[in-house]
C-alpha cells in the first residue's frame, strides 16, 4: 500500500469513527431525555417491523409457492403473531427487548475486543478499541444478569453506554485521522 493510500485509509476510517461517535452521543441524549418514550418507541418499531417482515414473507410464499417451503409461511405467521403481541402488550415486549439489547451488546463487545487484539500491532489506538469492547461487554452482561432492574434502568444504561462509547469512538477517530496526516503510516 502506498503512503498516500495508507493516509487516506486512516483519514476515512477516522472520519467514520467520529461520525459513529457523534451518532452515539445523539442517541445518548435522546434516550436520556425521553426514557419512557424510548421504551415504547423501541417496542412499537420492533412490532411494526416484525409484522411487515411476516406479511412480506407470507406474500412471497403465495406469489411463488413452488419455490418456497412451508417453513417460510410458518415463519411469516409467527412473525406477524409476535408483532401483534408487541404492539398489543408493549410492557411484556419491553422486558424481552431488554434481553435482546443485552445479548446484542455482549456479542458486539466481544467482537470489538477481538478486533482490538487483531490490530494491536498496527494501530496505536488499539487500547481505546479494547476499552470500548470491554465496556460494551460489561454493559451486555449487566443487562442480561439483571433483568429485574426494569427496562427504564436498561434505558439509563443504554444512554450511559452510548455516551461513553460515543466519546471513545470520537477519540479513536481523532487518533486515526492524526495517524493519516502524519508522515509515518505503519507498514503491513
Amino acid at each position: 500500500m502506498s503512503d498516500t493510500a495508507g493516509r487516506k485509509l486512516f483519514q476515512h476510517s477516522g472520519t467514520a469513527l467520529i461520525f459513529r461517535g457523534a451518532l452515539a452521543l445523539l442517541l445518548s441524549f435522546l434516550v436520556a431525555s425521553l426514557p419512557v418514550a424510548t421504551v415504547f418507541a423501541l417496542v412499537y418499531v420492533f412490532g411494526v417491523y416484525v409484522i411487515t417482515d411476516g406479511l412480506t414473507n407470507m406474500a412471497h410464499y403465495f406469489y411463488d409457492p413452488a419455490r418456497h417451503s412451508r417453513w417460510s409461511m410458518i415463519g411469516g405467521v409467527i412473525s406477524v403473531a409476535v408483532g401483534l403481541v408487541a404492539v398489543s402488550w408493549p410492557g411484556i415486549t419491553a422486558a424481552a427487548l431488554g434481553v435482546l439489547i443485552g445479548a446484542w451488546a455482549l456479542i458486539l463487545g466481544v467482537s470489538q475486543i477481538i478486533l482490538a487484539m487483531d490490530v494491536r500491532t498496527t494501530v496505536r489506538a488499539w487500547l481505546v478499541w479494547l476499552l470500548t469492547g470491554l465496556i460494551t461487554t460489561v454493559f451486555g452482561l449487566f443487562v442480561l444478569v439483571n433483568p429485574g432492574a426494569g427496562f427504564l434502568g436498561v434505558v439509563a444504561l443504554l444512554a450511559t453506554y452510548a455516551a461513553v462509547s460515543g466519546v471513545l469512538l470520537i477519540a479513536s477517530g481523532i487518533k486515526l485521522r492524526r495517524l493519516g496526516t502524519s508522515s509515518m503510516v505503519p507498514a503491513h
